[in-house]
């Protein structure tokens, strides 16, 4: 189902048929403009169906956050079979600052 143009409405619709999937193993949605949001909507059904038969979900080209990270590390606790692919890259924001660069003083100016 990728590139199907599936948006975060339409990602939580296919949700609600995840809750009770028992037959379904490998589900590719990747490059479908259904947002982080989307992506943690449908994880979300995943995780209230413990008897899931899933064993992909692949989300890849859509960007997620930590909080979906969060959600699919509590997911492979329940279903450790399954194997959540999503985005290459993760933009992190450190919280510390980087030292501010002070350049040396060249050695012909006395100190």
């Amino acid at each position: 189902m990728s590139n199907n143009r599936i948006s975060m409405v339409g990602s939580l619709s296919l949700g609600l048929g995840l809750r009770v999937n028992q037959t379904l193993r490998i589900l590719v949605l990747s490059r479908n403009p259904m947002q982080g949001g989307g992506c943690f909507g449908v994880l979300k059904s995943v995780r209230d169906n413990p008897v899931s038969a899933l064993e992909l979900l692949d989300f890849s080209g859509i960007q997620v956050d930590r909080e979906f990270d969060d959600l699919a590390s509590s997911v492979k606790v329940i279903l450790p079979a399954l194997h959540i692919k999503t985005a290459a890259h993760r933009v992190e924001y450190k919280k510390e600052l980087r030292p501010v660069f002070t350049p040396s003083l060249p050695a012909s100016v006395p100190k």
